[in-house]
């Protein structure tokens, strides 16, 4: 039995309706065929068929051209702290590492416009859509949380959001210590990493995007064999 739903309704066009069906994870403006007035921005909002059936849920954005980023194609979902907790299990259980990883990609985990990587005791994060601004203060000490109890002593959160796509977003740029509820935000920036059995500083402030490329690994290992 589906749960009743209490969500602004966006109806779409055949052809975002097809996207969707097919795995897309974003509604553009122009495929919306009608919408209630006022909402929210970066609030929740169901998507719908021509013919009013369930498509999915996700966050709206009335700046961007992508006015809808889908979170959740269920409809018994409940977008509650458990629903992120949960999600937030699944994205580290597949891909933890010890010292350095890309813990959320983003769409690719559901979490439209974040990205969370960790440097060993550092979580670097770009927050790039205001759904997920808007509920970062239950994710981020939800992540921190989950981490120190599998024994990965996190000791800050910085914020890299000096990206000119937030102001799409109506967002303004910035960068930062994230304050986690009664904790000091950490004296340095810098990070050791061993990637490969090499050591690397890394910078979360001032290092290119989110401090260090860990798209490079293999990369970095194969020059390895060169140098």
């Amino acid at each position: 039995m589906k749960a009743e739903r209490s969500y602004p309704v966006f109806a779409v066009t055949p052809k975002a309706e097809a996207a969707i069906h097919r795995g897309h994870p974003w509604v553009y403006a122009e495929e919306i065929t009608s919408a209630p007035a006022d909402v929210e921005n970066g609030t929740l909002v169901d998507v719908v068929s021509k013919k009013g059936r369930y498509l999915g849920t996700g966050f709206f954005s009335e700046h961007s051209k992508i006015r809808v980023r889908l979170i959740s194609r269920n409809a018994n979902d409940r977008f509650d702290a458990a629903f992120w907790e949960r999600k937030l299990r699944w994205a580290w259980e597949y891909r933890k590492d010890l010292d350095a990883c890309r813990i959320i990609f983003g769409e690719a985990d559901a979490f439209p416009g974040l990205t969370v990587d960790k440097f060993r005791d550092l979580l670097s994060v770009q927050v790039l859509s205001v759904g997920m601004e808007r509920i970062q203060d239950v994710i981020l000490p939800a992540l921190v949380k989950l981490l120190r109890a599998d024994g990965f002593a996190i000791r800050g959160v910085f914020l890299r959001n000096d990206v000119a796509l937030r102001e799409k977003e109506g967002l303004p740029q910035g960068k930062g210590w994230y304050a986690l509820p009664g904790e000091t935000v950490p004296d340095s920036p810098v990070t050791e990493i061993c990637e490969n059995g090499v050591k690397y500083l890394v910078d979360v402030e001032n290092g290119q995007k989110t401090g260090f490329f860990l798209d490079q690994k293999y990369n970095r290992r194969a020059v390895a064999h060169l140098a």
